[in-house]
Parts: C-alpha cells; structure tokens; sequence
C-alpha cells in the first residue's frame, strides 16, 4: 500500500458498499412486498457444505493426478 489512496483499498470499500447495498434491497424488497423469510435449515448448508468440500477434494486430487473413491459401506461420513 503505497498511501490512503490506493486501489487495494477502494477495491475492498467498493465491495462492502456493494454487499450492503444487497442487503439493503433484500431487505426494502421484503418490507415492500411483504415477502416472507423461510429458513432452509441446517441440514440444507450441511449439505451444501458437504457438497463444496468434496468438489474441491476432487478437483485438488485431479491436480495432483489422484482420482477419489468413497469408502464402501459408509454412506454419509462426516466432515469436519
């Protein structure tokens, strides 16, 4: 960083503006039309999670020239 001017920090001020004005119309846009919140439950982000950390597994193994196989008989390891 070379001053208070640099464009590492208008990057990151321009990205939280950003992200707040998301949340902003999200939140103007349920006010206005009364739309409801349905919360998807933490089975559904464990999943998604799940899902995200085996994508990168495989795709790292496949870097590394490694193929991934599930262990038999365990369906639905946890992941940590």
């Amino acid at each position: 960083m070379s001053g208070p001017h640099c464009t590492e920090c208008w990057a990151s001020i321009e990205a939280v503006t950003a992200t707040a004005r998301k949340i902003a119309v999200l939140f103007y846009n349920t006010l206005r039309h009364g739309m409801s919140y349905k919360d998807p439950g933490a089975d559904q982000y464990e999943q998604q999670y799940r899902s995200r950390v085996l994508a990168n597994l495989q795709r790292r193994a496949k870097s590394l020239g490694f193929v991934l196989q599930a262990l038999p008989g365990d369906a639905n390891p946890a992941v940590s």
